[in-house]
């Protein structure tokens, strides 16, 4: 039977506003349709955890769309469908997280605000300004919010506080992505902060009342107080389970990656996109993909021929080098032919300069 799976969606680079707002909103609405079929399919029972996150994961894509992060938000949907994939199949394991580390903000260069509110960056180094006590008037406090997660995580959060620790974990993922630029929006990052922070301390709530009480959700055993009368199970009828939709139809999602003009060097803003992919691959070892190059109209079509393979490959290359076997991919090249865009425009030339990722195998279970 065919697991819900994803592979991601496309991105392109700012150029034309409306054009990208257009592609951005067609990702966010692939994001909540794959959210409403898996609560049809009842996911959110399956594995609430990772159904939450699929909702968390689909809040910050929105964040960054409205705030023009294209790629940030692409990768935001890549890691909901991830979510609704591990929520389909009843998947009940915590994910794992790198924490952030004194180091990562310390990265974090002092800001001023202007007339407007705008931020005004300095790129100069000003000592323990950008260190502790640039952190502190911040209010990141790393230490205790990687505590407080660390220890929601190991207190059984993902049972007694499944959505709490699902949203803490995305803003805190947000975060970390946040500060992987070189020069983090400061406004975003903090706002990131308190709401992992906010989510972090609901968590705890329940987790110690949950461990004081030696709830079911704790202890993995139903509570019965003391001499307390045990009533004999009702019995009810076994109902033999219906296929879920969820796993016959396996959700399709074009992923694209584009290139300058006569290149096939990956851009670096798609990189954590393909880190994505990667991660989705890795959770996924039985789906198999085709790598798809594509060019623009310049050029004769032997050239561009190879010029689309060799886009191909590189992306290929990229995914072998992060752990991917060779044997998992497909790559080919269609140069001059299946264009998407109009070639009449530098943005619908830069559209057409693309690597796509298709499915070509689901996993069966």
């Amino acid at each position: 039977m065919k697991r819900f799976v994803l592979l991601v969606v496309s991105s392109t680079v700012l150029f034309a506003q409306d054009f990208s707002n257009m592609r951005l909103l067609e990702g966010l609405n692939q994001v909540q349709k794959g959210i409403e079929l898996a609560k049809r399919e009842e996911a959110d029972k399956k594995g609430p955890y990772h159904f939450e996150k699929a909702k968390a994961n689909r809040d910050v894509a929105k964040i960054l769309a409205s705030e023009m992060d294209e790629v940030g938000s692409r990768v935001f949907m890549i890691k909901s469908f991830n979510a609704l994939s591990k929520a389909g199949s009843g998947k009940l394991e915590l994910d794992s997280i790198e924490f952030i580390t004194q180091t990562e903000i310390k990265k974090v260069k002092r800001v001023e605000y202007g007339e407007y509110g705008e931020p005004l960056y300095y790129d100069e180094e000003e000592g323990s300004k950008i260190g502790v006590e640039y952190q502190k008037a911040l209010g990141l406090d790393i230490s205790s919010l990687n505590a407080g997660l660390e220890y929601i995580r190991e207190n059984k959060a993902i049972s007694c506080a499944p959505a709490e620790l699902a949203r803490a974990e995305v803003y805190y993922d947000a975060m970390a992505y946040e500060l992987s630029k070189p020069r983090p929006h400061i406004t975003r990052l903090v706002d990131f902060y308190s709401k992992a922070q906010a989510e972090i301390n609901s968590a705890t709530e329940k987790v110690n009342i949950a461990k004081e009480g030696n709830l079911e959700c704790y202890t993995g055993k139903p509570f019965v107080p003391e001499l307390a009368k045990v009533e004999e199970p009702t019995i009810r009828p076994t109902l033999t389970p219906i296929p879920s939709r969820i796993q016959e139809e396996p959700l399709m999602v074009t992923a694209r990656v584009h290139f300058d003009f006569n290149k096939s060097n990956i851009k670096r803003e798609y990189i954590p996109l393909l880190n994505e992919v990667v991660k989705v691959l890795k959770e996924n070892p039985n789906v198999r993909v085709r790598i798809e190059g594509f060019t623009d109209d310049i050029g004769s079509k032997a050239y561009n021929d190879r010029l689309a393979l060799r886009r191909a490959q590189a992306v290929r290359d990229y995914l072998v080098r992060a752990g991917i076997p060779a044997d998992r991919i497909e790559v080919a090249g269609f140069g001059k032919e299946r264009y998407i865009a109009d070639n009449a425009t530098p943005i619908g030339r830069f559209t057409n300069r693309r690597a796509e990722f298709i499915v070509i195998q689901v996993p069966g279970q």
